[in-house]
């Protein structure tokens, strides 16, 4: 967070700066959301398990649109579809706000907006990696983590405040920040089909007018055929397996901590506090946990990280207090931030540029059917009984601590080549990649 701040207040703001920040502009908006959609959807008339449907539609539109985008990605090019995605998302975010039809209406809205940002998701990780040498992109995925932590930090109260005066307020705020954003994005450069990082530097780099300076490179004009099998490699399955387990866990509270908060008395605006307060870790020592992504032995950090996050999950049920449930967050935060920015740098690490959108689509495909499955099956055990949805995804997350201890691919060495070859050509191929 610190070299995007160094850099904006220096007016050199390189591509991927620009694209990280307005991801914190946007996900500020997005995050909004958060504490308040169950709460929307209660104002409504809606039950339990309408909330679950509410937040669950979103996550399997995104599921579903993850392949065609990451395709998309790497056909047309990166910047169309992060622009086009968020001006969709803004265009439905005014009519949630203006309450445009009864209860079912709306909640096609949201699915509509759950498809705009799953299109967005891979174009970002795509460009970024893009944009990003090999051996740095733990921590270059940990920045972007960061950013979003501080929408996290900010969103949610924004949010709780805003609900004050109108549930329905929350979706015009948001709107807001997506467009805001953009005027970040739009003055990236394309990047679809080049390496721009490992490129070798132009002898003579021209300077933009801001005075930042824009990378040389010269895409690919068509998108090549991808091999046969190219998604069915360790590298690419057992991470994506693993962000299943995490988009499970974190888009059942979505649904969950809202309620859970409110059944102990708290009110919107303590509970977009407590989302919060769970980023606070997570943005002061983000810069460490990426290069620890980029040092460590992943095999190990990552299984130890999910551990923590399951531990700390079956201890809610258990809490009142609002003091001992934050004190429980901030340790899961802790291991949380270690968790995704390591799976999307082995993703990353494992395909060409050419493919690169796909195997982001891949991945974002896991996560968000883990997050539908995390919103819609175990948001909805919450109205059975309370400990069941914090039980069932510590449960997951223990299983993909397993499967990752077994066979995520180890840390790829800076400049080592991704391996195309289909899984079970080489028996090694799980520890060498």
């Amino acid at each position: 967070m610190l070299e995007i701040l160094r850099a904006l207040l220096t007016r050199r703001l390189e591509p991927a700066h620009r694209l990280l920040l307005g991801q914190l502009v946007m996900f500020t908006g997005i995050a909004a959301l958060f504490p308040v959609v169950p709460l929307y959807v209660r104002a409504h008339g809606g039950s339990s398990a309408d909330i679950a449907l509410f937040v669950a539609g979103p996550l399997v539109a995104s599921t579903l649109v993850q392949l065609p985008a990451g395709h998309l990605v790497d056909r047309i090019g990166r910047k169309p579809v992060l622009i086009g995605s968020r001006l969709l998302y803004a265009a439905l975010s005014g009519g949630l706000f203006l309450n445009l039809g009864p209860l079912w209406v709306l909640a096609l809205l949201r699915v509509g907006q759950g498809a705009s940002g799953g299109a967005y998701v891979p174009a970002l990780r795509a460009a970024l990696a893009d944009l990003t040498p090999p051996g740095e992109r733990g921590h270059r995925y940990a920045q972007l983590q960061g950013c979003e932590m501080v929408g996290l930090l900010l969103g949610p109260a924004i949010g709780g405040a805003v609900a004050l005066w109108a549930y329905s307020g929350i979706f015009a705020a948001s709107g807001i920040a997506v467009l805001l954003g953009l005027g970040a994005v739009i003055r990236m450069p394309e990047t679809r089909g080049a390496d721009i990082a490992a490129s070798p530097p132009a002898p003579a780099p021209s300077a933009a007018r801001d005075g930042s300076h824009a990378p040389a490179t010269t895409p690919a004009p068509a998108t090549p055929p991808a091999p046969r099998w190219w998604w069915l490699r360790p590298a690419l399955l057992i991470p994506s397996v693993a962000l299943a387990a995490a988009g499970t866990m974190f888009s059942m509270y979505d649904v969950v901590w809202p309620q859970f908060l409110n059944a102990r008395g708290y009110d919107s605006l303590v509970i977009g506090l407590s989302i919060s307060f769970f980023a606070v870790p997570i943005l002061l020592l983000t810069g460490r946990g990426g290069r620890l992504s980029d040092r460590a032995d992943r095999r190990v950090l990552v299984p130890v990280a999910l551990c923590v996050v399951a531990a700390c999950a079956s201890t809610y049920p258990w809490l009142r207090n609002i003091f001992p449930i934050l004190a429980v967050g901030t340790v899961e935060s802790l291991a949380v931030m270690l968790v995704e920015p390591s799976l999307f740098a082995v993703i990353s690490e494992s395909t060409t540029a050419s493919l690169r959108g796909r195997a982001m689509g891949v991945g974002g495909l896991f996560e968000a059917g883990g997050g539908a499955f995390g919103a819609g099956v175990l948001g909805a055990l919450y109205g059975i009984a309370e400990p069941l949805p914090f039980l069932g995804g510590a449960t997951v997350c223990l299983l993909a601590a397993l499967v990752c201890a077994r066979a995520l691919p180890r840390h790829r060495p800076a400049g080592a080549s991704p391996d195309l070859r289909p899984a079970g050509i080489a028996r090694a191929e799980v520890d060498v990649v």
